[in-house]
């Protein structure tokens, strides 16, 4: 019988996990360009809030107008008309008001003396006062009037750019009827993303505007409205107000929006990409910092990586510190490993490592 002098426990096998690779796949943020389009911020369509014939039209397509400025006029003759007979009727309403308070005076004086009755006096006083409402009513008649008058002339009601010209000279338009689409001067640019994207977006961010020919022209415009609500298939509406002017910009125009790539602060002091990682890779040892599993790609064994982490965004949180673009690091799991343990990954074959 041979017996065995001593033994010695064979190493566990190396664990399998679950791992990912910093900056290869999708965990980096980095710029992104999307397609938008140019857009007023204010588009107003207008119309003439009275009747009647147009007579002029002084702005064509594509015309810059200023605020307050007469783009279009109807023929004035028959609110003339109406402003001339309200002007009429006041002025008779009005002597007829004062022959009253004459009268209502003279009854009173009478009634005083003894030589008029009461039921004269009362008589005078509510003729007076009939024709009191009379004339105040034809004095509102003759505001209506003037009002409708100055409807005939339709002003800009802000500084913008003609977009459509939608009657001509000699059309009969009702009230309320359209006649011009008009652009405000302000610009802004409206893109969709998906929602991973719309997530790590926030209003007053800035990005980047570019014309689809690809002139090399930029322009900034700052986010001022992010979609709440899907406008198709996983593409939520952004909207970014442009910060000037442009000549190379107008609206309805196709452009590239550059998304922006939401720099951190490395440990090193330089910026580099927004970093996203699992949840389920970190384990946290207080609100903002704790540590991930790094992979050492010489020995497969794992060391302890603190890191500092910020705002989470669906299954994934942003790592602020502690990795760098390459570093390997278990995606799932964490919680059931150690220092030092030795682990193969998922998808990977066995490897030699050069010493």
């Amino acid at each position: 019988m041979l017996v065995a002098c001593g033994s010695q426990d064979e190493p566990p096998p190396p664990k399998p996990v679950a791992w990912i690779e910093i900056g290869t796949g999708s965990n980096t943020d980095i710029a992104t360009n999307v397609p938008g389009r140019v857009q007023a911020r204010n588009r107003t369509v207008l119309s003439f809030e009275v009747g009647g014939t147009i007579a002029s039209m002084s702005a064509d397509l594509g015309d810059r107008v200023a605020r307050g400025s007469v783009i279009a006029t109807l023929d004035p003759a028959s609110y003339r008309l109406e402003v001339a007979r309200a002007q009429a009727n006041l002025a008779e309403s009005r002597a007829r008001l004062d022959q009253a308070r004459q009268d209502e005076e003279r009854q009173e004086y009478l009634y005083s003396e003894g030589a008029a009755s009461q039921a004269r006096l009362e008589d005078a006083r509510a003729q007076l006062g009939s024709l009191g409402a009379i004339a105040d009513a034809n004095e509102a008649q003759l505001g209506v009037a003037r009002e409708a008058l100055s409807d005939t002339r339709m002003r800009a009601p802000y500084s913008g750019q003609i977009a459509r010209r939608l009657v001509e000279p000699g059309t009969q338009v009702s009230p309320g009827q359209s006649v011009y689409e008009l652009d405000g001067s302000q610009l802004e640019v409206s893109f969709s993303v998906p929602q991973r994207q719309r997530d790590r977006l926030s209003v007053g961010q800035n990005v980047t505007v570019a014309p689809s020919s690809g002139d090399g022209i930029t322009s900034s415009a700052r986010i001022t409205d992010i979609g709440s609500r899907a406008s198709g298939p996983g593409a939520f509406e952004i909207v970014a107000a442009l910060a000037a002017a442009s000549p190379e910009l107008e609206a309805g125009q196709v452009v590239e929006v550059r998304l922006p790539d939401r720099p951190v602060q490395s440990e090193n002091g330089r910026d580099t990409a927004r970093i996203l990682v699992p949840l389920t890779a970190i384990i946290p040892e207080d609100d903002d910092s704790g540590y991930v599993w790094r992979i050492l790609p010489r020995t497969q064994r794992l060391e302890k990586a603190p890191v500092r982490f910020g705002k989470a965004s669906g299954n994934e949180v942003v790592v602020l510190s502690g990795l760098s673009r390459g570093d390997m690091i278990v995606s799932k799991g964490a919680a059931f490993l150690s220092e030092g343990q030795e682990v193969s990954r998922l998808g990977v074959g066995p490897r030699r490592y050069a010493r």
